[in-house]
């Protein structure tokens, strides 16, 4: 499981919001169209999720809608590799926020494509 330090931007008039894992450089880029809007994973030099963005983040995170857009968001991701998924655990807070927001999801992974590229 990966886990490490992750910065949150979350830019409210464009509705993208991007967890970054800090120090970290991506590889790579890897696209995905979902219907509630797409979604973008940066993959590292060993093969690791370093990132992910959001288009259309607050159809992902409704609550993202309420947050003012001076306000500095914090995040956390893990995320738990198996041989053809990645299941990401995402949780997102700010000060205002009555709650976090906390989402999983499963991607397509291949670690050996991944280095490949």
């Amino acid at each position: 499981m990966a886990k490490g330090s992750f910065g949150v931007s979350f830019d409210k008039e464009n509705d993208l919001m991007s967890l970054f894992m800090e120090g970290k450089k991506a590889k790579f880029s890897f696209d995905l169209n979902f219907p509630k809007g797409d979604v973008v994973v940066d993959f590292g030099f060993q093969g690791e999720i370093v990132g992910i963005e959001f288009f259309n983040a607050s159809s992902y995170f409704p609550l993202l809608k309420k947050v003012k857009s001076d306000v500095k968001l914090k995040g956390k991701f893990s995320v738990q590799y198996s041989k053809e998924w990645a299941q990401v655990s995402l949780e997102v807070f700010a000060p205002g926020m009555e709650k976090s927001v906390v989402e999983n999801f499963n991607l397509p992974y291949s670690k050996e494509i991944i280095l490949r590229n």
